[in-house]
Order: C-alpha cells, then structure tokens, then sequence
C-alpha cells in the first residue's frame, strides 16, 4: 500500500467468523456494547459492531489502519469456550474491499432466506440507534440498499414484504422522533422567552 493511501479516512473493516459448520455468537451480547466502547476510545465515534451467529463485523472510519488492535481486543472479548485457532479474520482497509465484503455477505445470505431476514433486522436496528453516525452507517446503508435492490431486481429476496415492513416502521420511528425532537426545542425556545 502507498503511503499516500494511508492518509486517507475511509471505512475499513474486521470480519471474524468461527471456521466449521457449527454456527455460535462469537462474543455474548452483553460484551458487544462493552467491546464497541472499549473500540470507540481508541479509534473514535465512527465504530459498529455487528455480531451475529455468523461472526463479528467491526466497522470503522479512520485515517489508520485498526485491524491489528482490533484483532488483539477481539480475542480479549470472544468467550473462552472458543478455540481461537479456529477464527479467521478478514481486514478490509478501504472502501471498496468493505463494499465487496458486505455485499458478498449480504448475498451468500440471502440464499438462506431466516438468516437474511434475521441480519436485515439486526442492520435496521443498528441503523436507528446510530443515527449520530456520519460516515460508518451513511456508507453501510448505501452498501445494503444497493443490495437489496439488486436482489429486488434479479427476483431473488427472501422476505420481501416483511424487510419492507421493518424499514416503513424505522422510517416512521424516524418521522415521530423528528417531531418530537421539533417539539422540545420549541418548547425550550418558548421557556428561555418568558
């Protein structure tokens, strides 16, 4: 890599999955909000954890490259009861290698029609609780539209109705929360008036 490439913020990512057929959450879900902390002090705001029983995708968006701490503090985070012989790790340190990873993902996925609609929920989710988010969830969900509506197109998307459903919901959750959001500071407006 040139060393111009390193001065560059961009997403990068670690995907960790268990080697073998046997599917089991790498890290309790406990952990994963003490994990995602503990990655946010060192490399900032601009982090997510996303942990299924398929791995752990730690999304960050930065001018260096995490991927060796990151390793480090996964192992620190992953239940005892894993062999960590048997994890694999893939660094993606740019955009288009994260791109090219979450949509071979979301793809291979979409051939198992629960877990598809299992993780299109789990994204939603993380999507809604982080809407501070400027660059990590903005990029992702450009990645994940994109998929879902090249799976739209080609007629292959397990659960059509019901990831539709989600997302009116979320967009709904969205409209209510900027209303609200409207109303306290009017509210607090009129109060510093009297």
């Amino acid at each position: 890599m040139s060393s111009g490439k390193n001065n560059i913020a961009t997403i990068k990512s670690v995907n960790i999955r268990l080697v073998g057929i046997k599917r089991q959450g790498l890290i309790t879900s406990d952990k994963v909000a003490l994990f995602e902390s503990f990655l946010k002090e060192t490399i900032g705001n601009e982090v997510l954890v996303v942990n299924t029983n398929i791995g752990v995708g730690v999304y960050y968006y930065s001018f260096h490259d995490y991927s060796t701490f990151i390793r480090e503090s996964a192992l620190l985070y992953i239940i005892s009861s894993i062999d960590h012989k048997k994890l694999r790790f893939k660094n993606n340190r740019n955009r288009e290698e994260v791109y090219q990873s979450f949509c071979e993902a979301l793809i291979t996925f979409s051939q198992y029609p629960q877990i598809f609609l299992a993780y299109s929920k789990k994204f939603i989710f993380l999507k809604e609780k982080n809407q501070a988010s400027k660059f990590v969830i903005p990029v992702l969900n450009v990645f994940f539209e994109e998929v879902l509506k090249e799976l739209i197109e080609n007629g292959k998307m397990p659960h059509h109705q019901k990831i539709k459903k989600v997302q009116n919901k979320s967009n709904e959750w969205d409209t209510d929360s900027d209303i609200i959001k409207d109303l306290i500071s009017e509210i607090l407006l009129k109060q510093h008036h009297n």
